[in-house]
């Protein structure tokens, strides 16, 4: 597929170069020519879907001339679109295999530029945006019809979705309220579909659910609200999952897309324990059964991080001497499995000649599977907040801290915290395409996935990249180059999480560096005196 061409009209049919300035162009202006203008933002990102749209007029309006797709057919149409679109050029005109002989065409009632209507601009936008050019993205035109299959069900989420980053991105009201109708349209069909408890629906429900959570990291106002209202979701996923999938009846490998690893600041409910316990008992004796303890890990950690915010601790006490040992445990437990990962999910780190903005210090890793990257990134950002915590503990309480923490502990805890934050960084390139990256390059990068299932790790990846550019003492390059991605991801998805990361962010850098030029007050006492130093 061809880049979008941001020349004049005039220059592009006569493929020429086109200085781009406004109002007019000095080509135009120097041969007499009144400059037609450029296209604006809105019909770049639909260039390729507006020819396909005319093919489909062609082939199906007849003599009706109807000026207006149907948006409920739109979606069953997508794979077939898709797979023009990989093989057709992008001039846009029907093949010479067409079926439809000129005599059955009517010209005269068939417009020349078809515009999309707004459902479609969001089910393109979601196609282009969240769904291709991921890691996990279908690559097949059989991929692509597999996950249209079922696009009655899943059309209304993916146009709410699509919808809810392209109207963040151009600041539209109109598309805005769209997209919500369609979310709460979704919410009801997607009811009735998990109503209806369709064995064979069991993919499509699912999808539908977690495209669901999707929207809400899209659209929500805030980080933490929006995660929440996600997790929601994802809650609801698993009892999907509960519901369709006896304990008996799921052989072992078949887990590994069940675990739901939600990264949030608050309790975990009851049903992530009771799924974690389940998957337990289907993976034991399994070697990959170690996800399932770091999972189990991973919870305990994010229980006494969420009861921290409520409770009181003094300096000295045996609760405080408690909670250092709990963390410390942690940290060994962690420690231990990175050993059994390491067995079961090796990778290798490689280096190369790449853009920097792209690829963190020209280091990469190949994992054999999507799963054993995002494994890997949890079991990091597990252990980086263990560590920080200790980090943490050191400084406000001190006097339990030097009765169980050894001295060295500080530095190997920074030690610990740059080295996973750095991999953190390295292994981006196996969660997401920067579009920096020509397509043959990410190729190489890419680990087989499961699920076809696009953006769908992209708000996860954005935590950890927060988790790492902010993590205590790591160098400012961490906080520049996960900030810059970040910010790509908003700009190329429209997604809401990353906007509100990327302003927590902000405050973080903010912070230290109020914190780096204001002056140490000290406090010492001279001659019976207190004095400021």
């Amino acid at each position: 597929m061809h880049p979008p061409s941001l020349s004049c009209y005039v220059l592009q049919l006569r493929q020429d170069d086109c200085d781009k300035k406004r109002p007019e162009c000095s080509q135009c202006i120097r041969v007499g020519k009144k400059c037609p203008g450029y296209r604006d933002q809105l019909s770049l990102m639909f260039r390729d879907e507006s020819s396909k749209v005319i093919q489909k007029a062609h082939a199906q309006w007849g003599s009706s001339g109807s000026p207006t797709e149907p948006s409920g057919s739109f979606a069953s149409t997508s794979a077939s679109a898709w797979k023009d679109e990989s093989s057709s050029s992008s001039s846009g005109s029907p093949p010479e295999s067409s079926s439809v002989s000129p005599p059955d065409l009517a010209p005269a009632k068939i417009p020349k530029k078809v515009d999309l209507n707004m459902d479609q601009q969001g089910l393109q936008f979601y196609i282009n945006r969240y769904l291709m050019n991921h890691p996990d993205s279908p690559r097949t035109s059989e991929q692509v019809a597999e996950y249209f299959s079922r696009a009655d069900v899943a059309q209304n989420v993916m146009i709410a979705v699509g919808l809810a980053g392209l109207s963040n991105l151009l600041g539209n009201k109109n598309m805005n309220l769209v997209a919500r109708s369609k979310y709460v349209a979704s919410l009801k069909q997607t009811g009735q579909l998990i109503a209806s408890n369709d064995p064979a629906g069991l993919v499509a429900r699912l999808r539908s659910v977690v495209t669901l959570a999707l929207f809400e990291v899209v659209q929500g106002k805030g980080s933490r609200v929006a995660v929440g209202l996600a997790s929601t979701h994802v809650n609801g996923a698993v009892a999907v999952l509960r519901s369709a999938v006896p304990l008996p009846q799921v052989p072992h490998g078949g887990v590994n897309g069940f675990i739901p690893y939600q990264a949030t600041s608050t309790p975990l409910p009851p049903g992530f324990f009771e799924t974690l316990k389940f998957c337990k008992q289907l993976m034991q004796g399994v070697p990959e059964g170690c996800s399932i303890d770091l999972a189990v890990a991973m919870a305990r950690l994010l229980q006494v991080l969420a009861s921290l915010e409520h409770t009181v601790y003094v300096d000295g006490r045996p609760a405080v001497d408690d909670l250092i040992q709990q963390f410390i445990q942690l940290d060994d437990t962690l420690e231990y499995l990175e050993r059994r990962l390491g067995e079961v999910f090796p990778f290798t780190e490689n280096r190369g000649e790449y853009p920097p903005a792209a690829v963190f210090r020209g280091k990469w890793h190949k994992y054999n599977t999507i799963w054993a990257a995002r494994i890997w990134n949890h079991y990091r950002w597990a252990r980086i907040l263990t560590n920080q915590q200790l980090v943490k503990f050191i400084s406000a309480y001190p006097i339990s801290s030097s009765r169980i923490l050894p001295a060295p502990q500080r530095v190997k805890c920074y030690a610990t915290i740059e080295r996973l934050a750095e991999d953190m960084l390295i292994s981006v390139t196996s969660h997401w395409h920067h579009p920096m990256l020509d397509p043959e390059v990410t190729r190489e990068f890419e680990a087989d996935g499961y699920g076809n299932s696009g953006a769908v790790g992209v708000p996860s990846l954005l935590w950890h990249l927060k988790i790492a550019g902010c993590a205590p003492n790591v160098p400012l390059e961490f906080w520049e180059w996960a900030y810059n991605v970040m910010q790509v991801v908003w700009g190329q998805t429209g997604m809401l999480h990353a906007k509100s990361l990327s302003e927590i962010m902000e405050e973080h850098r903010s912070k230290l560096d109020k914190d780096a030029t204001e002056p140490k007050v000290k406090f010492e006492e001279e001659d019976g005196q207190k004095r400021i130093y």
